[in-house]
């Protein structure tokens, strides 16, 4: 009896890990695509530029006014991020903070 119910507690622990999902957005001449994205908790964003210009993915916590996190500036290529934490993050460009603004929030399992 026990081993099963350390066998349940395992699925449960690690079924989140094993659905992650994989979301991607596009960075472009001076946009993100989509500007909201809701997700669960472990999942996975890929940010692709798209555009000629130079932008960054510069993230805010919830709940900090700093941010947290950012890719290197870059006018190709891609940056992901696995989200582990809950709740509202503010995603922005650095070189275009008043255009270039999304959101991600991240969902309990």
């Amino acid at each position: 009896m026990r081993k099963l119910a350390l066998s349940f507690t395992l699925l449960a622990l690690l079924a989140p890990l094993a659905y992650a999902a994989k979301h991607e957005v596009r960075v472009d001449d001076n946009f993100f695509k989509p500007e909201k994205l809701t997700i669960i908790k472990g999942d996975k964003v890929t940010w692709k530029w798209k555009g000629s210009d130079i932008h960054t993915v510069s993230m805010k916590k919830p709940g900090e006014k700093e941010i947290s996190k950012a890719s290197p500036l870059k006018t190709e290529g891609t940056y992901s991020y696995k989200f582990r934490r809950l709740g509202k993050w503010r995603i922005l460009c650095e070189t275009h903070p008043k255009k270039m603004r999304m959101r991600v929030i991240v969902k309990a399992p």
